[in-house]
């Protein structure tokens, strides 16, 4: 309600200062969505009988414009909302943006809900911090909700410096606990979420950004203060204790105070594009707890962890290959959690490899492949996304993903090791 409120009277406030020095003037309005139907199949049985194979859903956006003919002043709103057929958490709507938003000369400031994307890297995005992941939309966590807050930025001849104040937090949502698909071998109950800072989903989070170039260098320093948004997954039900009929552990999401300062560095060198992202932060995390196999959980103490990460790595493109009028681009990046195989992540000492072909046709054809090698255990994954236009109205996705080898003792890989699934979009624009 009071999120309700806020956006409610952040819109009449912004229609009185748009309408209010342009008597004379109309707005210009700019108007678009689309409407996809998706597609989703998963090769192999689920962990339960009741974990369906193929799974069918209806997608749509909306986005809205209003811009003042100075272009100082502008109300921007872009709508999302799926219906899946039979993952009820993936049935959802989110407001991807609704802001208000204000231009003059070298200053700009914006309030209500937006989406701020930091980093240069292209398999992971240590940096990215402001906008939670919405987690049920794609694993690969390219996907983010919309996060209400107020935005300052300066852009001067020595750069652009922006801060955040971030008052409401969205939590993690994770796929439907009988029906869902990828599973990882446990359920997260999402109407039970904890807190360290004991104060719900109203914070406090702030975040600032600096960011300018220096020749072939463009560089960004980052810093967030705030609730993390990863959470951490603390053992609620053991297994054979469920009280749902897959038995599954149930989890619950933990969200520490989170701390995190961030550099990205990109060096664009003719065809050779050079990246690099590092973090240093620091949170509490609950301790394992031997009675419950080793995992955490709620009623256990809390440590102070500070953790550094790094990703980086080269890109470089072929031009017109071979006269084709072609673009091939090839990828390849580190990343690396000095907690290595004790991180809660999957990216503790890994290379990722991409292969990127852009046909330049009127289509719009294009092919990404990318693939991970843990350097510790040998597993590795591989991806696959395609996407061509169909006429001027209509585009078509296919997207797969395989867990292509599971090595010894990496438990990420072996809990998605028959999760292997394709996807398919068509999409209309309007």
């Amino acid at each position: 309600m009071a999120l309700r409120r806020f956006l409610s009277g952040l819109f009449a406030a912004a229609g009185l200062l748009i309408a209010a020095p342009q008597h004379a003037h109309a707005l210009d309005i700019d108007a678009d969505g689309n409407i996809e139907i998706e597609l989703r199949r998963f090769p192999e049985a689920g962990r339960h009988d009741d974990m369906e194979q193929d799974f069918a859903a209806l997608a749509g956006t909306f986005e809205l414009g209003l811009f003042s003919p100075n272009d100082r002043h502008a109300v921007i709103i872009k709508t999302f909302a799926r219906y899946d057929g039979h993952d009820h958490e993936r049935s959802h709507g989110d407001l991807r943006e609704a802001k208000y938003r204000y231009v003059n000369g070298a200053f700009e400031a914006a309030i209500g809900v937006d989406k701020v994307f930091w980093g240069v890297t292209e398999f992971l995005h240590l940096v990215d911090i402001i906008n939670q992941t919405d987690n049920v939309e794609s694993v690969d966590g390219e996907q983010k909700l919309g996060q209400p807050m107020i935005k300052f930025s300066y852009a001067g001849r020595f750069g652009t410096l922006s801060a955040y104040s971030l008052p409401f937090f969205r939590i993690r949502q994770y796929v439907d606990p009988i029906a869902g698909r990828p599973n990882a071998g446990f359920i997260v109950d999402d109407n039970t979420v904890h807190f360290e800072s004991g104060e719900g989903r109203r914070t406090d989070d702030y975040a600032l950004r600096y960011q300018s170039n220096f020749g072939l260098f463009d560089i960004g320093l980052s810093w967030f203060d705030g609730t993390a948004r990863e959470p951490q997954l603390l053992l609620s039900v053991p297994r054979g204790q469920s009280a749902l009929p897959n038995g599954l552990p149930i989890m619950q999401a933990y969200y520490a105070y989170f701390q995190q300062a961030g550099l990205d560095v990109q060096a664009t060198l003719g065809s050779w594009l050079l990246k690099l992202e590092a973090t240093q932060s620091k949170e509490n995390r609950k301790l394992p707890n031997p009675q419950a196999g080793g995992r955490p959980t709620l009623d256990m103490a809390v440590e102070e962890v500070e953790t550094n990460r790094a990703t980086g790595g080269i890109e470089y493109t072929f031009y017109n290959l071979f006269n084709s009028g072609t673009d091939v681009g090839l990828v390849a990046e580190f990343m690396y959690d000095e907690r290595k195989a004790g991180a809660p992540h999957p990216f503790g000492n890994d290379i990722g490899i991409g292969f990127r072909w852009t046909a330049n046709d009127p289509q719009s054809t294009a092919v990404l492949i990318g693939g991970l090698v843990d350097l510790d255990t040998d597993s590795s994954s591989i991806s696959l996304e395609a996407e061509r236009r169909l006429g001027r109205s209509f585009k078509a996705i296919l997207e797969a993903r395989f867990q292509d080898k599971v090595g010894d003792g990496d438990e990420f890989a072996a809990a998605f090791a028959d999760e292997d699934s394709f996807r398919f979009g068509l999409i209309y624009y309007f």
